[in-house]
């Protein structure tokens, strides 16, 4: 409290005091009726002294009620700073500016959420409540045909099979896929990712859905992509030399006597187009193999044969090279249902790729292991080298035809070797760090 209003408030005290007293002389000594104005001065001034304590207090209850109730529409006036409620106007005033950050916030964060295909959902709850809706995008409301409900229970009556998958698991962390039917059609799967967040006040518990054909969809998109620029590089790495040496063969044909040194070209410029075809030639070949992948002629074979075969036909050129080539099997015989001559294919393919790998390694022991056991039902066959590792800025694009980072290379070998396992129901995968790549090949 301000000593000025404190001031005030004493001298509407005083006045009052001593009016009354003035008064009350005054009756006394027989003048009624100017006693009667100085006692209605004194009510005037009680309720004057009434509202010079109401105001500032009534202030101060609106400013605490707004606060309360985040109505931010009321403006303080900027003429009362140095009284009782100064200070509560300076924190309603920077608790309003935050406010409204917040709520600026806010709505960027729901136009983000909302401009991607992801399905968000983010449900919210106190000890005491039940969840609540914190936040569901456009995305999410899309998947399934719905508005964007604010209420859980809404949710719930609309979308029981999905909200009993969540009760089920408990609203805990979980990342799996998830068959739905949505509005009464086939179902569909979508990838299903959760996590919680407590905070001091919530516990926050987010839902990320993924249409699982979409996210096929996109990849096979982009893997086209990636093959056409591949291709078109390719066509035009090998028209445009072409096209200019025609331009030069058509010089010469236009001359009407050739000097030596213009024949030498002419049979130059000629051997450059056929080597230029050639290479052509042989792209459009390797295409066609990838194109025409014969079915895979599948058998009961003891994989550990296949495998010693290769390492047996492979041996030698990794001696020339001073590479160690081994071999761990966990049984002598591991039988499994494959076409022998696509694994042996694909495991030519992965050993080729190490001795080339551990020709750029500085390192003095050079390894490549062959490993094979058995889990369950499957059957794994890891090709592991000690060389430099894949660069990541191309981890994802080794498994694109024609994609090659060698110089004399075709960049088929590894999509011919994906290609083999999955003709055999079977799966190509790696993983590679700085010291070590592994190539997985696994058989169901």
């Amino acid at each position: 409290m301000s000593p000025y209003f404190v001031l005030k408030i004493v001298l509407r005290l005083v006045l009052i005091c001593g009016s009354s007293v003035a008064a009350i002389f005054i009756y006394l000594n027989g003048f009624p009726i100017t006693s009667f104005f100085v006692f209605f001065l004194v009510i005037v001034f009680f309720v004057e002294l009434y509202f010079a304590f109401y105001r500032p207090f009534q202030d101060i209850q609106k400013t605490l009620r707004s606060m309360l109730s985040e109505d931010f529409s009321m403006q303080t006036s900027s003429s009362r700073k140095g009284e009782i409620f100064g200070v509560l106007s300076q924190v309603y005033e920077k608790q309003r500016h935050a406010f409204f950050e917040q709520e600026s916030v806010k709505l960027i964060y729901d136009n983000l959420f909302n401009g991607i295909s992801t399905g968000v959902l983010i449900l919210r709850k106190s000890d005491e409540n039940d969840w609540e809706i914190f936040l569901m995008n456009l995305g999410f409301a899309e998947i399934f045909q719905i508005p964007k409900f604010a209420s859980w229970h809404n949710l719930q009556r609309n979308l029981p099979q999905f909200t009993q998958k969540l009760e089920s698991i408990d609203f805990s962390t979980v990342q799996q896929t998830l068959d739905i039917a949505v509005d009464h059609k086939e179902k569909q799967a979508f990838s299903l990712k959760t996590s919680t967040i407590q905070t001091y006040n919530y516990t926050y518990f987010t839902v990320l859905l993924d249409s699982v054909q979409s996210i096929v969809e996109k990849k096979e998109k982009q893997a086209w992509y990636d093959l056409m620029k591949v291709i078109a590089h390719e066509i035009m790495n090998t028209l445009t030399p072409i096209n200019s040496l025609v331009g030069s063969l058509q010089y010469y044909a236009d001359k009407e006597q050739w000097e030596q040194e213009d024949e030498n070209d002419f049979k130059e410029s000629l051997k450059t187009i056929q080597k230029k075809t050639v290479q052509m030639l042989a792209f459009v070949d390797n295409y066609r193999q990838l194109s025409q992948f014969p079915q895979a002629q599948k058998s009961h074979t003891n994989l550990a044969h296949v495998v010693e075969s290769v390492i047996e036909m492979m041996q030698s050129w990794a001696n020339e090279k001073g590479i160690k080539l081994k071999f761990i099997a966990e049984f002598p015989e591991i039988y499994h249902t494959i076409d022998p001559n696509l694994t042996e294919h694909v495991l030519v393919n992965l050993i080729t790729n190490s001795l080339h790998a551990l020709g750029k390694s500085q390192k003095k022991e050079k390894e490549i292991t062959v490993r094979i056991h058995q889990e369950t039902s499957r059957t794994f066959i890891e090709v592991i080298d000690n060389g430099i590792g894949i660069d990541p800025m191309i981890r994802e694009k080794i498994f694109i035809p024609f994609f090659t980072t060698r110089e004399k290379g075709a960049g088929i070998g590894l999509s011919l070797s994906k290609n083999c396992m999955e003709a055999q129901d079977g799966y190509l995968n790696f993983q590679s760090n700085e010291s070590e790549t592994v190539f997985l090949m696994t058989f169901v």
